[in-house]
C-alpha cells in the first residue's frame, strides 16, 4: 500500500516528551538580573556567566577594567575593582 502525504489541513505531531516518572521537572532558566549601581539588567544565563568570569579575573588579578554585559536593553561597559559592588540576583520562585 503507497504510503498518503498529509492533507493540507493536517498538522504533524509533536514527538512525545521523555517520561519524568512522577518528578517535577524545572522550568529552563531563561534569563539573569544582575544588579550594578543601583541598577538591575537582565540577560541571558550565558550572557551572565561571561560577564561573572571576566570580572571575577578582573578582581584577583587587583586590576580595574570596563567589562561589558550585554543585556536585554543593550550593552554596557561596567567599571570592575574590588571596590565595586555588583550583585547577582536570586531568581524568582516559578
Amino acid at each position: 500500500m503507497p504510503l498518503q502525504s498529509l492533507d493540507k489541513g493536517s498538522i504533524p505531531l509533536e514527538p512525545a516528551a521523555p517520561p519524568t516518572g512522577g518528578l517535577r521537572v524545572a522550568p529552563a532558566i531563561t534569563s539573569e538580573r544582575i544588579q550594578y549601581g543601583g541598577r538591575t539588567f537582565t540577560c541571558t544565563p550565558e550572557m551572565a556567566r561571561i560577564f561573572l568570569k571576566h570580572a571575577r579575573e578582573v578582581i584577583e588579578t587587583g586590576d580595574e577594567q570596563l567589562v561589558p554585559l550585554l543585556h536585554n536593553g543593550g550593552i554596557e561597559l561596567l567599571h570592575i575593582s574590588r571596590a565595586t559592588p555588583y550583585t547577582l540576583l536570586d531568581r524568582p520562585e516559578p
